[in-house]
């Protein structure tokens, strides 16, 4: 009875090492881009799992904005902005203005969120010729994305920043 204690102990502590040594190291860890603090947040949350976090603001406007991050190999952001209404007849240009003026929007908040005005006149220069969910490089190894997910209820704009 022992031996057999013994050797599944064994057999877990074996798992375990294999998997600490397996387990990825990475640089950096995913930082809130936001407060609570901001002007018009009425609901702000923060969760880090890893290398990857989720950060939800709701904004007294009523726009929803999910912030997903990703750091390690490769850096990602999905701003994903949700709004309750149906927007599925606005034309794909539409979309591409918005993601344009949400970004200038949030780097109004404040200093820290200033660099996103940057990003919004890289995506305004780029606009006329981006296709909604195409990933277009805008400098070398970092790519933009823009697109929608729009349904009777509600409907989700989706900016993807990431360097490959």
């Amino acid at each position: 009875m022992n031996f057999v204690k013994i050797t599944l102990l064994a057999a877990s502590l074996a798992a375990l090492a294999l998997a600490c040594q397996t387990e990825k190291k990475c640089k950096y860890r995913p930082e809130a881009v936001f407060t609570k603090n901001l002007p018009g947040v009425l609901q702000y949350n923060f969760e880090v799992q890893g290398t990857e976090s989720l950060e939800s603001i709701f904004f007294q406007n009523q726009v929803l904005l999910e912030l997903h991050q990703e750091v390690c190999d490769k850096t990602k952001q999905e701003y994903k902005f949700t709004v309750k209404g149906d927007y599925s007849a606005f034309a794909d240009s539409l979309w591409m203005r918005e993601a344009v003026r949400q970004l200038t929007w949030l780097s109004t908040l404040s200093e820290r969120q200033a660099a996103l005005r940057e990003w919004a006149g890289i995506l305004e220069a780029n606009r006329p010729t981006m296709r909604l969910a195409e990933a277009r490089e805008i400098q070398p190894s970092v790519f933009v994305k823009v697109d929608k997910v729009a349904s009777p209820e509600q409907s989700v704009l989706l900016v993807t920043f990431e360097q490959r």
